[in-house]
């Protein structure tokens, strides 16, 4: 029996915030504790900020995984804003029609209603890891993510 698990690292970049940004990918498929394959992606905007770059980067990482996917999925970002959306806020915002506790509305909610949308049927876990810590796979994402934010200048 194979044990199979995807893993999608994932990092914003920004020159200046707002300014030009970057986001970055990283999506590996593992079995049985060998990787078996990997695909990188970036892109950039010429006016963002890092909080959009952060969610874009798992929006485009979900955007590659087949919508039959049944192997589990975990999205690793240095997002603290991110990785606490999806796990603790997201059900909360809905649930008062895209507003915060205070009335303000949601920022950044169209990505907030796609990563919803996207991650639908399949079987997602959000974990945080510190960034800048040493973590090879969270220092790949970034390197692409700060290479789309520099061509995106």
């Amino acid at each position: 029996m194979k044990n199979s698990h995807i893993t999608i690292h994932t990092d914003g970049s920004c020159k200046g915030n707002p300014g030009p940004g970057g986001y970055g990918a990283v999506i590996r498929h593992h079995e049985n504790g060998a990787e078996i394959e990997k695909r990188s992606l970036s892109g950039g905007a010429a006016s963002t900020t890092n909080n959009r770059m952060e969610m874009t980067a798992a929006l485009q990482g979900l955007r590659q995984i087949k919508r039959d996917e049944t192997t589990p999925i975990t999205v690793i970002s240095d997002s603290q804003i991110l990785i606490r959306g999806m796990n603790e806020w997201i059900t909360n915002w809905q649930a008062k029609g895209w507003r915060k506790a205070k009335g303000k509305g949601v920022i950044n909610d169209d990505i907030w209603k796609e990563l919803l949308e996207v991650s639908k049927g399949l079987n997602v876990q959000w974990k945080w890891v510190r960034g800048h810590d040493g973590d090879a796979c969270n220092e790949e994402a970034h390197d692409l993510a700060y290479a789309a934010a520099r061509k995106a200048t």
